[in-house]
């Protein structure tokens, strides 16, 4: 496979970013709709074991200093391709990864990670979140909550779901009637999934303006099938 120069650009109209959060047991109380997490101290050994048992990655080249926490960015060129960031707070995981967006069509690499992930810790709360646009906007949710159904979201226009969000949320401990279905998550056409996904993971994917959370971020070697899936997701 012929490389490709760090400054090869990608399509600016191309945009998006993949998210996979792990959080082992045991799980501390469950966060309502609105309520901030609170700020733990990230581990970046721990995070760092975590990059490299991603199937993307083969090595890390670099690693920075820990940073406040920010929302993934999406990639300019080919170097940013290779920048993964993760943070570990206590028992929660939070990884992001460019290797692992998927196009709605043929990729499954956010898929294949997630369920690797469940593979490895059948007890742990397990999120995966892919949101891309290259023309048609594209997301894709999945949820897997001990307790309950697996939980899954996905389309480009229109979103299909797979599986009861409200059972979802009772597995996790938290009760859609007195949360209010319609006040705050809404009906099934209208769902919320930020605030829905605030609530199951702890706020490990919210970002708020005076964070206090760090994360790592990583300058890794690419498998193959890491290199496979950023050829055909951002440079084809």
């Amino acid at each position: 496979m012929s490389p490709v120069t760090p400054g090869t650009r990608v399509d600016p109209r191309h945009s998006g970013n993949a998210q996979l959060v792990v959080v082992q047991p045991p799980f501390g109380p469950p966060l309502r709709p609105g309520e901030r997490p609170p700020a733990i101290a990230h581990d970046p050994a721990a995070a760092r074991t975590a990059v490299l048992s991603l199937s993307s990655v083969a090595a890390i080249r670099r690693e920075d200093a820990p940073s406040p926490l920010e929302h993934p960015g999406s990639p300019a060129d080919r170097a940013e391709l290779d920048v993964v960031h993760a943070a570990v707070w206590g028992s929660t995981l939070r990884i992001s990864d460019p290797a692992l967006v998927e196009d709605g069509v043929l990729s499954s690499a956010l898929e294949d990670e997630f369920r690797a992930w469940y593979k490895r810790c059948p007890d742990a709360r397990i999120f995966a979140v892919c949101e891309r646009d290259f023309g048609a906007a594209y997301v894709k949710i999945l949820v897997a909550v001990p307790g309950a159904p697996e939980l899954s979201v996905e389309g480009f226009d229109e979103l299909d779901t797979a599986g009861d969000w409200r059972a979802t949320l009772r597995a996790v401990g938290l009760d859609p009637e007195l949360l209010g279905n319609e006040g705050e998550f809404g009906d099934e056409a209208f769902l919320d999934y930020d605030r829905l996904l605030h609530a199951l993971t702890g706020g490990a994917l919210s970002v708020h303006t005076d964070e206090e959370r760090r994360e790592s971020a990583f300058v890794v070697e690419r498998t193959e099938e890491g290199e496979q899936e950023i050829r055909g997701v951002w440079l084809s």
